[in-house]
Formats: C-alpha cells, sequence, structure tokens
C-alpha cells in the first residue's frame, strides 16, 4: 500500500467517525433534561468568536467568527477535537479552550 493510500484511508475514517457523530447528534432526543447544580454556563458569544477565530486559524473553520455556536462551529470543533485525540463533543469546554491557546490551564 502507497503512502498515499494509507493517508486517503486515514481520511475516510475520520470522516466517517464524523458522520457517526453527527448521526448521533441528530438522533438526540428532544426530551428536556432537568438543569443540574454541576452544569457549567453556556460560553459567551465573545469566547465562541475567540474559538472560531482559533480554528480558522488552524484551517479548521471556514464561516463567519460570528460568535455563534452553530452547525458549522460545532463540527470544526470536533474534527480539531478527533485530529487532537480529545473526547469528541461539539462543545466549548475548558480543555477545547486550553488546547486552543485560549485560556490557560
Amino acid at each position: 500500500m502507497s503512502e498515499l493510500e494509507i493517508s486517503n484511508m486515514a481520511d475516510i475514517s475520520r470522516f466517517v467517525l464524523l458522520i457517526g457523530v453527527a448521526v448521533s447528534l441528530v438522533a438526540c432526543s428532544d426530551e428536556q433534561v432537568p438543569p443540574s447544580q454541576s452544569r457549567i454556563p453556556p460560553p459567551s458569544p465573545a469566547i465562541i468568536r475567540k474559538v472560531q477565530i482559533a480554528l480558522r486559524n488552524r484551517g479548521y473553520y471556514k464561516g463567519a467568527a460570528n460568535g455563534f455556536l452553530g452547525q458549522d462551529t460545532g463540527v470544526s470543533i470536533q474534527k480539531f477535537q478527533l485530529d487532537h485525540d480529545q473526547s469528541v463533543t461539539p462543545m466549548v469546554d475548558n480543555a477545547l479552550l486550553v488546547s486552543l491557546g485560549i485560556r490557560s490551564h
């Protein structure tokens, strides 16, 4: 097998995993979950904008840095997490902020 074929297979594997994550997110129930005391507040639009800019600078995000955590931002976060061996979630959490250099440990 050539290096190009191996690289293509790795890209296909990542893509299939991303599709699986996206499908599982779509399949989630619309049922409301009661709030818990340990839930962290959603990130501010300013933080989301910083995440979008950091992802765009690394080639993961192509959209506008609008501070809105939409589908394109979520998929970009997942791609970044997948490439950096992180837990794959379309959420802005402390681990993502640290890995993007937005927040320190």
